[in-house]
């Protein structure tokens, strides 16, 4: 092949074209790197926001299932945090004279830890109704009580009347017991 033949020219010229063409495809690239950097440090010279917003706020997963939200309820707001099926396994709430943490199970049964006009609650529920316990202080003094399966009764510490039907109308003592049956009839009690 010689150098004016037109198989060469041909080459030569196909070469040139080539050359151009990655020259302007390399001027693209970079003109496209060149404004995507400058989109990054634009965003990087603005500060954050320093408040954020919003009546409720929901938290998902990769899989868009809601995990969890915060937000406002009646006169209050709540925290609630969920497993991967969606249900709410703790919620914390508080209101103008009451704040609640509940621990959800999956069998009926959970925890609460509660304050209600400043008198602290703690309950706890067994697995399908295995029973209760529930711990208070309330404005006429403490209480400790237990009840089974079938709905019986006892409550170690101070007993108004409306905890039990069947008493006279006066609290009793925190060293008092009364033992319930499953009608809330005092079966026994001391002092």
């Amino acid at each position: 092949m010689a150098s004016g033949s037109p198989d060469f020219d041909a080459l030569v010229q196909r070469v040139r074209e080539l050359e151009t063409h990655n020259q302007r495809l390399r001027a693209l690239g970079i003109a496209i790197f060149t404004l995507f950097c400058g989109v990054i440090l634009m965003g990087q010279s603005g500060s954050a926001p320093r408040v954020l917003e919003a009546q409720k706020f929901v938290l998902k997963d990769n899989d868009g299932n809601v995990r969890g939200w915060m937000g406002s309820v009646g006169k209050g707001s709540e925290l609630v945090l969920g497993n991967v099926n969606s249900q709410p396994m703790i919620r914390l709430i508080v209101s103008t004279d009451a704040a609640d943490l509940h621990f959800f199970g999956n069998r009926k049964n959970g925890m609460n830890l509660g304050l209600e006009d400043g008198n602290p609650d703690i309950s706890m529920v067994g697995a399908d109704g295995s029973g209760s316990v529930r711990i208070g202080v309330k404005d006429y003094g403490p209480s400790f009580a237990l009840e089974d399966t079938n709905g019986s009764t006892a409550i170690l510490g101070v007993t108004q009347p409306e905890q039990v039907a069947t008493q006279p109308a006066q609290s009793r003592s925190a060293a008092s017991l009364v033992l319930l049956n499953k009608d809330k009839k005092v079966i026994w009690r001391t002092p």
